[in-house]
């Protein structure tokens, strides 16, 4: 943690790098004009933060940290798009700097589990079940090779702009085959990314939880992010993160209510509520396989570098945008008690074997201690579900 004084300081440093340094090396006004004005960003919000907590007008340090972040990112997206030598390496150099100082000056995220190297599986975990990696999140397809039309199925979307990958993934595995359906484990927006256009693409019917219908029927968004939960700067730059709502209602269908899945034989859908109120889970129990979404990560999601990175790491729902963490620890502990032998989760690498399953024994039992953040806002209340 950096100091309270010392990241005042900081912050008057970085509001006079921006204004001066560009002067001071001859910089064009292209981006002069642009940096000075953030750097005045920076010196008014500075002037405007409460440093140290109690009464007072002002911003705290979770809205003054969400600020660094966001402007640390936006020097970073400009100083890569920058040919000239000298801008660029400041522009990202104060970006990564600016991350740095926001996530090291707020609190840590849940603690979690570590995994060890031996619990990390491959992207193939049987004949018939597959995980794609798009950026920081995953879907999976359900269905052998030779599966043919209409004989597999995609859980989840990704991220926008995902659908040319998971496209030419599905080509690679399935031939031109068109899926059956698409099943949602939940409606957050790193999960339908690409969900219309594939649904469109192949004319395929959407599976979800009837809870989540009104996030995927342009009705209803999420509640607002949690970004005081900690751990790095993807919980500090949630509040720019998409809450929707999506429409995708000329497609959707709600998941039968006696857990089964039209057309998809050995596999059932467990409604593990928490972290989104229709969130379901897929499990196999012949198998052993669980496709567990967002109720279980396997990485810090929280974290940008873990995020990225796909360091192992066992956790309960990414926590800037769980709002029911009482529901949350009983769909983990739910999850758990199945003893699967081996699992996709929403984010982070897939995992299996004996030491997967004693961290998730653990994180399921200590999870008030171990699963739960320090801060939330939505720490002491539940939700109304639907």
């Amino acid at each position: 943690m950096i100091p309270i004084r010392l990241h005042a300081r900081l912050d008057a440093a970085s509001a006079a790098a921006l204004l001066l340094v560009p002067r001071a090396l001859g910089w064009p006004s292209r981006l002069r004009r642009p940096l000075a004005l953030a750097g005045l960003g920076v010196a008014a919000y500075s002037l405007a933060t409460r440093y140290r907590d109690g009464p007072g007008g002002g911003i705290g340090l979770d809205q003054h940290r969400m600020l660094d972040a966001a402007q640390g990112a936006a020097c970073l997206a400009a100083g890569l798009g920058e040919r000239a030598p000298g801008p660029r390496a400041f522009l990202t150099g104060y970006g990564a700097f600016s991350l740095a100082a926001a996530a090291l000056t707020q609190p840590p995220g849940p603690r979690g589990v570590p995994l060890s190297a031996a619990a990390v599986a491959g992207d193939e975990l049987g004949p018939d079940l597959l995980r794609l990696r798009c950026g920081i999140v995953n879907v999976a397809f359900i269905g052998r090779p030779e599966a043919g039309d209409r004989g597999w199925f995609l859980v989840d979307a990704g991220l926008a702009g995902a659908g040319p990958a998971i496209r030419a993934a599905a080509r690679q595995r399935f031939g031109d085959a068109r899926p059956a359906a698409i099943l949602l484990t939940h409606g957050h927006f790193d999960h339908v990314g690409a969900l219309a256009e594939l649904a469109r693409d192949w004319d395929a019917p959407i599976l979800a939880h009837p809870s989540e219908r009104p996030y995927l029927d342009g009705t209803q968004s999420y509640p607002p992010p949690a970004p005081e939960v900690g751990g790095g700067s993807m919980a500090e730059l949630s509040p720019l993160f998409p809450r929707g709502p999506i429409d995708v209602s000329d497609r959707l269908q709600d998941l039968p209510r006696d857990g089964t899945i039209p057309g998809l034989e050995g596999w059932q859908w467990i409604h593990t509520p928490g972290h989104a109120p229709g969130h379901v889970s897929f499990w196999n129990a012949a198998r052993g396989d669980l496709i567990a979404g967002d109720a279980i990560s396997a990485t810090r999601q929280e974290s940008l570098g873990s995020a990225m990175l796909q360091i192992p790491h066992l956790q309960g729902p990414p926590a800037y945008f769980t709002p029911d963490w009482d529901a949350a620890g009983k769909s983990l502990r739910r999850l758990a008690a199945l003893r699967p032998e081996r699992m996709i989760p929403g984010h982070g690498p897939a995992v299996a074997g004996p030491d997967f399953l004693a961290a998730l024994d653990r994180l399921a039992q200590d999870f008030d201690s171990r699963g739960l953040p320090a801060h939330s806002r939505y720490l002491h209340q539940s939700p109304d579900r639907p």
